[in-house]
């Protein structure tokens, strides 16, 4: 082999290695579990994440509702799985806390405000975020990631579509694009990051499986839960924002692919049939205010 050559395949081996040790691991696509022999989580909590005041209900509800004020909620959950906890988003920073002029990701439309941290929450059943081994993010919004960077030591679980999504140019919409700019700034680098492709089971038994729901992003996921006595719970992401919609084929403006979200509330729907699952759709306020808030828990 001559010197060139040689040169050539020490940088090619260079570079692969260099790929190896910065590309973050990914979790290979999984089945969706058998209902009959899934197993079953401990413990699903509730957590108050914060809640929004939008300014034009019509940009969740084209052609309706045009101008109207609309109050949406914002709600995290907390999975016990033996000894192990996985956290479903973290809500808006913390940083928002009691904070008269709130928060916004985008602050000609919508403003988030926060009567809880999460964190203190979590001490309400005696944790701490040390103690979280998972956050699943269901996308990169905001209000679903405000408070990643309290979790260093868990290991972050999102589509990689997802996480590419983010980085990915500009597009014609301005406001998806300053979401995008926003969550890149709310991820950072995450110490633990776990890309996934696909449906993922995450105990590896059924209990708690993510799967693919595109459509408001990219790569949005929503999260199956199995639990002994409460069953199955679908827990939404933004899949939909309010229970008419989800009935009804409602696509949101601020929503990258109008046919992929329907085809994703569609997949939720026969999912539902499958494990007979209820659905906790995360800003439909009305509904959220029936469901038992931590250290309340379904089990």
């Amino acid at each position: 082999m001559g010197m060139r050559a040689r040169v050539l395949m020490s940088a090619v081996v260079l570079a692969a290695l260099i790929g190896s040790v910065i590309a973050p691991p990914s979790k290979a696509a999984t089945p969706l579990p058998d209902p009959a022999r899934a197993g079953f989580a401990d413990r699903l909590y509730r957590l108050d994440c914060g809640h929004s005041l939008a300014n034009d209900e019509s940009v969740w509800t084209p052609g309706e509702n045009v101008g109207r004020p609309i109050e949406f909620s914002s709600t995290c959950w907390l999975i016990k799985r033996g000894g192990k906890w996985l956290l479903w988003d973290t809500g808006v920073p913390e940083s928002a806390l009691n904070d008269p002029k709130g928060w916004s990701t985008l602050p000609q439309l919508i403003v988030y405000h926060l009567d809880k941290t999460i964190s203190g929450q979590l001490s309400a059943v005696g944790l701490k975020p040390d103690d979280i081994q998972y956050v699943a993010i269901s996308h990169t919004h905001g209000d679903h990631i405000g408070n990643v960077a309290l979790f260093p030591n868990a290991t972050v679980l999102i589509q990689r579509v997802e996480y590419e999504w983010i980085s990915s140019p500009d597009g014609p919409n301005a406001n998806v694009n300053q979401l995008k700019a926003l969550a890149r700034k709310l991820m950072g680098t995450p110490k633990h990051l776990q890309l996934l492709d696909g449906n993922t089971d995450v105990f590896g038994d059924g209990s708690v499986t993510l799967f693919p729901t595109p459509g408001h992003t990219p790569g949005s996921q929503s999260l199956l839960v199995h639990l002994r006595k409460s069953g199955f719970i679908i827990l939404s992401g933004d899949v939909a924002h309010l229970d008419a919609n989800f009935r009804n084929n409602v696509v949101p403006t601020l929503n990258t692919d109008k046919a992929a979200s329907i085809a994703s509330m569609e997949k939720v729907r026969t999912m539902m049939g499958t494990y007979h699952a209820q659905l906790f759709i995360n800003h439909d306020k009305a509904q959220t205010d029936t469901l038992k808030i931590i250290p309340a828990f379904y089990d």
